[in-house]
């Protein structure tokens, strides 16, 4: 079972910003995954409204995210052809959303997480402080922003769905008692 671990070590990479950085992944993802690990199917697939979000397709919206922003931002590339037709509907979700409720098991998102977020701590390994705070265009035509403030949105983020998935669940158990 998944624990938080109330403290982020430092010395274990390079740069302490990497270490900082990894901190905050880790209790991120353990913190969503404690509150979705014992869902059924029927929870994660439940909409409250037509049109409105999942669990599930929240889940998959986590995973995408994090893989557009280890693709476009670490890696510095734009996503294949291949890469955007996986991602896509995950990314955009709205349109998308009656084909992302899949009757998926809680176990296929937590592998899908799990594997997206491998990726990302492999592709995070090689980089230095450099590479955090150098600018990258986007986001503002003044400023730009740089990848410690990518990595921090993408962060963000997962913490704003892990609310709507708290809100959804609230709801289906006020709906199923």
């Amino acid at each position: 079972m998944a624990k938080r671990a109330f403290h982020i070590s430092f010395g274990n990479s390079a740069d302490h910003s990497l270490d900082y950085l990894l901190g905050m992944l880790e209790d991120v993802r353990v913190t969503t995954w404690l509150t979705v690990q014992n869902l059924q199917v029927e929870e994660l697939d439940w909409q409250y409204k037509a049109g409105w979000n999942t669990i599930g397709a929240l889940l998959s919206h986590i995973t995408a995210l994090e893989h557009y922003f280890r693709i476009e931002f670490v890696e510095g590339r734009k996503l294949t052809e291949a890469e955007n037709q996986q991602w896509e509907p995950a990314l955009d979700m709205g349109k998308y959303i009656p084909q992302l409720i899949a009757g998926h098991p809680i176990s296929t998102y937590q592998a899908s997480l799990a594997a997206s977020r491998q990726l990302l701590v492999q592709s995070l390994k090689n980089l230095t402080f450099e590479d955090f705070t150098k600018r990258i265009e986007g986001y503002d035509a003044d400023s730009g922003c740089n990848l410690a403030w990518v990595l921090f949105h993408m962060i963000e983020d997962e913490i704003y769905h892990r609310g709507q998935i708290s809100m959804i669940r609230k709801l289906y158990k006020e709906h199923y008692g």
